[in-house]
């Protein structure tokens, strides 16, 4: 699967990772519409995580990354975004990530990817 998209780095710290990259998705929606697009964690570290954002059908103008994932081996888990530190609090209670593909809508609804 490849995924191209606009990224950048968020600390973790004190779970601050919610509030910005929260924004950084409110900036993008702006242009490409929210259900239009998916956000790719990865890289953690200690304390910050890799982020980019990109359309679903790739074609997002003046992206400065891309990266080639497995085409399989993910799981799904679907929610309300409100609930979304639960549901990654389910997600990580069997340990650590190597990928996530978050995805929202209007509607206040949302579509996670996740790969060990």
């Amino acid at each position: 699967m490849r995924f191209t998209g606009i990224g950048r780095t968020f600390s973790t710290l004190d779970d601050r990772q919610y509030e910005t990259i929260g924004a950084f998705w409110d900036e993008l929606s702006a242009e490409y519409g929210r259900k239009n697009l998916r956000g790719l964690g990865y890289g953690w570290t200690a304390d910050s995580i890799k982020y980019v954002i990109g359309s679903k059908d790739d074609d997002i103008s003046g992206y400065d990354t891309e990266l080639i994932l497995p085409d399989d081996g993910w799981i799904t888990v679907c929610g309300k975004t409100e609930n979304l530190g639960q549901i990654y609090r389910d997600i990580y209670k069997d340990g650590a990530l190597k990928y996530e593909i978050e995805m929202f809508n209007d509607d206040g609804n949302c579509r996670i990817m996740y790969r060990r």
